[in-house]
C-alpha cells in the first residue's frame, strides 16, 4: 500500500512518513493522509483525492470548536476541512476526519495543556486504516484523571 502524506517535515507528519513511507504524488498513492494545514489548500487536496477515489485520512483539529479569537483562521481552515469531509463521506467516499486535541510535538511545546504522545496518534490512525467499514470522523483528546 502506497501513502502520500502532506506536512511530512516534522511532528506527526514526519512520524507518519517514518512508519508508512511517502510516495511522490497524490496520483501514485492508495492512501492520502492530509496532514498539512496550508490554508484552504488542505481542503482542495481533499477534494482532488476524493475525485481520484483515494482512501483519505484528514488530520483535523478540535480548534474548529474553539471560541478563542487568537487562532481563528486555523479554526476556519480546519472547519472547512471537516465540512468537506462530511459531504464527501455522505457521497460514499472513504474519507475520515480525525480531530485530535493537543499531541506532544515541538510546535505546541509552549502550550500548557495535557498532550497525547505522537505514538498514540499513530496508533489511532492505524486503527482507522484497519477498519473494514467507513468511519466518518473521530475526535480524540488528551484526558487527565482527577486525583
Amino acid at each position: 500500500m502506497e501513502f502520500y502524506i502532506t506536512g511530512a517535515r516534522r511532528g506527526l507528519g514526519k512520524a507518519l512518513v517514518n512508519k508508512y513511507g511517502n510516495c511522490d504524488s497524490l496520483e501514485d498513492c492508495d492512501v492520502f493522509i492530509n496532514n498539512k494545514c496550508d490554508r484552504f489548500d488542505q481542503v482542495f487536496m481533499l477534494y482532488h483525492a476524493a475525485e481520484l477515489n483515494k482512501r483519505i485520512i484528514n488530520i483535523s483539529s478540535n480548534a474548529s470548536d474553539s471560541k478563542k479569537p487568537n487562532n481563528i483562521m486555523y479554526a476556519v481552515y480546519k472547519g472547512a476541512l471537516d465540512d468537506l469531509n462530511d459531504r464527501l463521506y455522505y457521497e460514499g467516499k472513504r474519507t475520515t476526519s480525525i480531530r485530535f486535541g493537543y499531541f506532544d510535538t515541538p510546535r505546541v511545546a509552549h502550550v500548557d495543556k495535557e498532550k497525547m504522545p505522537v505514538e498514540y496518534c499513530l496508533d489511532v490512525i492505524e486503527w482507522v486504516l484497519n477498519q473494514p467499514h467507513r468511519i466518518k470522523e473521530l475526535t480524540v483528546s488528551p484526558y487527565k484523571e482527577s486525583k
